[in-house]
C-alpha cells in the first residue's frame, strides 16, 4: 500500500488554500506586492507543509486514522452467555509477522481469553505492534490510513476464532478464511465471480489482486513446524512461540472453492498444509479424511490436539450427568402437536464449549435430518433446562439429550463414524420415544416450514419454538 499519492494531494490542497489567503491579503496592499509575492508563496507554503507532514508521517500521525468501530455482532459483551466477555488483561500480540503477497504492512495474530473459558485469536494487518485494518477495498472510505482494531472490533473474516482453553489455559485452534480483502476489515466489497445474491446490493467488487486466503492457528508447545504446498512447491514454516502459532497468507485465485467461509478443526483442513511436525520427531500427515477428526485426523493415527489436556471439570461421565427427562405432548392452536422437553441439570456448566443438545428424529425426513436445540449460556447445578419443538408430523419420535464438552476426543474410528453419521453429541443425559398422533402425511418434513398466522413466525419441525411468544393453547 502506498500513501504518497494521498499525502501529496492533501499537501497541494493545503498549499493552494494558503496561497489563496495570501492572494487576498496582497490584493488589499497594492498590485506591486501581489507581483512580488505570488510565484514564491505557494512553493514556500508547500515546502513548509511538506516538512511538517514529513515529520508527522515519520511519527505515525499521518498513517493512523480513527480507531475501527465495534463489530456489528457485538463481540464479547455477555459475561454468562455465548462466547462470554473479554477478560481484562489477557490481550497479547503473538510473535507472528507474515508478509502480504501484494506488499505493504505484514499480517499478525493476537490472543485473549473470555469469561466463559475460551481462548480466541484475531488476524489482521500489523503496524507498530498493533492489529489494524487498512482504509482500502471500500473500507473506511478508502482513506489509505491504518485503523486500530480493538477486540470488540474483531479482525479479518468473521472477526474472531475461539475454542475452549485446556487444563493449563492453552489454546489449540486451526482455521482459515478465504477471499478476504487485503484491508483486513470485515468485507466491504465482494469477491470477483461471486454468484448473484452472494453479496449485498450496492456492494462494490474487490480487485482480485486484493483478495487473500488466510490459514492460521495455534498447535501448542509440542509443535515445531508445518509443511505446506503452494504452486507445486513445498515450504516448511517453523511455528512461533509456546503457542505453536502459524499464519500463511496467499492470494486468492479465480474460481477457487473458498467462498468466504472457513473450516476449523483439531488439525488444519481445507488448506495448503500437508504435514505437522512435532518436537519428539512425530509427523501428522493430513489426508482428505482429516476433517472428520478423531482417529482420522492424522496418518499415522495419533491423538490430537497433541498435548491437549481437558479441564478436570469438563470430563463428565454418563453416570454423573444422567437424569430423568420429562416429555410432554402439547396441542397447538393450529390443531397439531409439538413436544415439551425438560430436565434438571446435575452439573454446573460455565464453559462456552459445553452445553446440552436436544436432538429429535422427524418422521419421514430424508438424509437422516434431525431437529436440534442447544444451550449457549451458563447453567447451575439443579437448574431446570427445557425446550419446545415446533409442530411435528405424525409418527414415532426418537430423541436424546446429551452434554457436549470442549474438544471431545474420539479414540476409535467407530466412534468417529458414529458421531458423524448419527449426530452423537457428547455424553448421553437421557433419551425418549413418543408417538405424535395423526395419520402420516405425504409431504416431506423438509417442505413443512410454515408461517404461524398468530406469531407471523416461520416454524419448522427441525427447529425449536422455545422463543415463540406465549399463546393460549387449547
Amino acid at each position: 500500500m502506498n500513501l504518497l499519492p494521498q499525502v501529496r494531494s492533501q499537501l497541494h490542497d493545503a498549499a493552494e488554500r494558503r496561497a489563496r489567503r495570501r492572494f487576498l491579503h496582497l490584493n488589499t496592499s497594492g498590485r506591486g506586492g501581489q507581483r512580488r509575492g505570488w510565484h514564491r508563496t505557494p512553493l514556500i507554503a508547500l515546502a513548509v507543509v511538506l516538512g511538517v507532514a514529513g515529520a508527522a508521517f515519520a511519527s505515525g500521525v499521518v498513517q493512523f486514522g480513527a480507531p475501527a468501530p465495534k463489530s456489528r455482532i457485538e463481540l464479547f459483551t455477555a459475561p454468562h452467555s455465548g462466547d462470554g466477555e473479554l477478560k481484562p488483561g489477557t490481550v497479547r500480540m503473538l510473535a507472528i509477522s507474515t508478509p502480504d503477497p501484494g506488499g505493504g504492512v505484514p499480517w499478525g495474530i493476537r490472543e485473549f481469553s473470555t469469561s466463559r473459558g475460551l481462548g480466541c485469536i484475531e488476524v489482521a494487518r500489523l503496524v507498530a505492534g498493533k492489529l489494524v485494518a487498512v482504509g482500502q477495498d471500500s473500507a473506511f472510505g478508502n482513506d489509505g490510513r491504518y485503523h486500530e482494531l480493538s477486540a470488540a472490533s474483531g479482525g479479518a473474516g468473521y472477526g474472531d476464532w475461539c475454542a475452549s482453553l485446556d487444563r493449563y489455559n492453552r489454546l489449540y485452534i486451526n482455521d482459515m478464511w478465504g477471499e478476504q480483502p487485503a484491508s483486513a476489515w470485515q468485507s466491504r466489497c465482494y469477491a470477483p465471480g461471486s454468484p448473484a445474491g452472494g453479496h449485498q446490493r450496492g456492494e462494490p467488487e474487490c480487485p482480485l489482486k486484493d483478495e487473500r486466503n488466510l490459514y492460521f492457528g495455534l498447535l501448542g508447545p509440542d509443535a515445531a513446524s508445518v509443511t505446506y504446498v503452494l504452486n507445486g512447491r513445498h515450504h516448511t514454516l517453523a511455528t512461533s512461540g509456546p503457542e505453536g502459532a502459524y499464519l500463511i497468507v496467499t492470494r486468492s485465485t479465480p474460481g477457487q472453492l473458498l467462498k468466504g467461509v472457513g473450516t476449523g478443526g483439531v488439525v488444519p483442513v481445507d488448506g495448503p498444509i500437508t504435514e505437522l511436525h512435532y518436537r519428539d520427531g512425530a509427523t501428522c500427515h493430513l489426508t482428505r479424511r482429516s476433517w472428520i477428526g478423531g482417529a482420522y485426523a492424522c496418518t499415522p493415527s495419533m491423538q490430537v490436539p497433541v498435548g491437549y489436556v481437558a479441564p478436570q471439570d469438563l470430563s463428565y461421565s454418563h453416570q454423573q450427568v444422567a437424569t430423568p427427562l420429562k416429555v410432554k405432548l402439547i396441542r397447538t392452536h393450529m390443531g397439531g402437536y409439538e413436544l415439551g422437553l425438560a430436565f434438571t441439570s446435575r452439573v454446573a456448566l460455565t464453559n462456552a464449549g459445553s452445553g446440552y443438545d436436544f436432538i429429535w428424529s422427524v418422521p419421514g425426513a430424508l438424509h437422516e435430518n434431525q431437529g436440534n436445540y442447544g444451550t449457549e449460556w451458563n447453567i447451575a447445578a439443579g437448574q431446570r433446562v427445557s425446550t419446545t419443538t415446533c409442530p411435528l408430523p405424525p409418527g414415532l419420535i426418537h430423541g436424546t439429550v446429551s452434554l457436549h464438552e470442549p474438544d471431545e476426543i474420539f479414540k476409535h474410528k467407530s466412534e468417529v463414524v458414529y458421531a458423524y453419521k448419527y449426530e452423537k453429541r457428547g455424553v448421553l443425559v437421557a433419551s425418549f420415544s413418543i408417538r405424535i398422533p395423526g395419520a402420516p402425511g405425504h409431504v416431506r418434513p423438509e417442505h413443512e416450514q410454515k408461517i404461524d398466522p398468530q406469531t407471523h413466525r416461520f416454524e419448522s419441525p427441525f427447529e425449536s419454538c422455545s422463543t415463540r411468544p406465549l399463546l393460549p393453547r387449547r
